[in-house]
């Protein structure tokens, strides 16, 4: 039984890591200004 504790706090673990990842992923994209559009050279 402990042995399947184990793997599903593991399997938890990874989940958020991969939450928190996106999160932060989300929060910088959002935060992050706008490129700035250069008019074509020609």
């Amino acid at each position: 039984m402990s042995n399947v504790l184990g793997v599903l706090a593991f399997i938890v673990f990874i989940a958020v890591v991969i939450g928190a990842a996106a999160g932060i992923t989300w929060v910088v994209v959002k935060l992050s200004p706008p490129k700035q559009q250069q008019p074509p050279a020609s």
